[in-house]
């Protein structure tokens, strides 16, 4: 090709480059008018929502109560250890029964051996080269031993009834046995409500209508429109004693108290059209 043939088709070329340019660019642009839009049209209908609490309080009064006590024998000897064990439990029985409680409504564990091994004490002997203040001693060693030196038994009662006087008063008065030479301790009663599975079911559905007429009010005055629920969740159960405000993360769980309130907290999500 000469030099003149050259000079004419370079314009040709310069065209042929100019349109392939364009129809890229082009392309390009029609690519991002598509994603533009396509993203407008996604954020114009993802759905508004409306995240609001609900909460239902209630107050309940404990219809079953329950108390633990603990009945201990010591004795070098482990039959003396039992009978010892046996008369204590049943002084505690009779105790129980002669206030009012059936027997039907008293437990009585098994009985736990516990082995207090003998120590031997050795002297320590004082460090060598080194003198100790007037009257002071080295502190001895004290070694365990294969020897029993006595034997401890326990035993756990346990009543679990609906009488929430007799019960709390059988926890006051019968550590007095220890006047008869029964050793017992008394742990504090339980209060519980034995219909807690049902009242929660109640309480989820005071909690959400709580919740939907706030979000009601809300969305009424700022001029909008609720929708569908989308989502309720229900947070942990606060159970205090009648009076008390405490939360916890975990929820509380009060067995201290013949009357107590029940908080329940829900939290619902709603679409606003």
């Amino acid at each position: 090709m000469n030099d003149t043939e050259r000079n004419q088709s370079l314009p040709r070329r310069l065209l042929v480059s100019f349109q392939i340019g364009g129809a890229f660019f082009a392309l390009a642009n029609v690519i991002c008018v598509a994603i533009l839009g396509y993203v407008y049209l996604a954020v114009r209908h993802v759905p508004k929502t409306l995240e609001v609490k609900g909460s239902a309080r209630k107050e309940i009064v404990s219809d079953k109560i329950s108390w633990d006590g603990t009945i201990t024998a010591f004795d070098p000897d482990l039959i003396k250890a039992y009978e010892k064990l046996q008369a204590g439990s049943d002084r505690v029985a009779t105790f129980i029964r002669n206030v009012g409680i059936p027997d039907r409504e008293v437990t009585f564990s098994s009985v736990a051996t516990t082995k207090i091994m003998q120590r031997e004490v050795i002297p320590t002997p004082p460090p060598a080269g080194k003198e100790l203040p007037d009257g002071q001693k080295p502190e001895p060693t004290i070694v365990p031993t294969s020897k029993v030196e006595l034997y401890k038994l326990t035993q756990t009662v346990t009543i679990d009834s609906a009488d929430m006087d007799k019960v709390p008063a059988v926890s006051r008065s019968i550590t007095s046995l220890i006047k008869e030479g029964v050793e017992i301790e008394s742990d504090s009663p339980r209060y519980l409500y034995s219909k807690l599975s049902e009242l929660k079911i109640d309480m989820l559905g005071e909690a959400t209508k709580d919740a939907t007429l706030r979000a009601t009010q809300i969305v009424t005055n700022a001029n909008g429109s609720l929708g569908r629920l989308v989502e309720a969740r229900m947070g942990v159960m606060q159970i205090n004693p009648k009076g008390v405000t405490d939360v916890s993360d975990t929820g509380n769980n009060d067995t201290t108290s013949l009357e107590k309130e029940i908080l329940a907290v829900v939290t619902v999500e709603f679409e606003l059209r």
